[in-house]
């Protein structure tokens, strides 16, 4: 697992789940990232 600290915008959410969300942000630093939103 990677770990960034950047600032980003989020272009899209879907929910996987009950509570979590995959998100797609793009960031100055690192582009286009997807993450994993746990408990939002």
């Amino acid at each position: 697992m990677r770990l960034y600290r950047d600032r980003a915008v989020v272009l899209r959410q879907h929910k996987l789940g009950e509570a979590d969300r995959i998100v797609t942000l793009l960031t100055r630093d690192h582009g286009l990232v997807r993450a994993v939103a746990k408990g939002v």
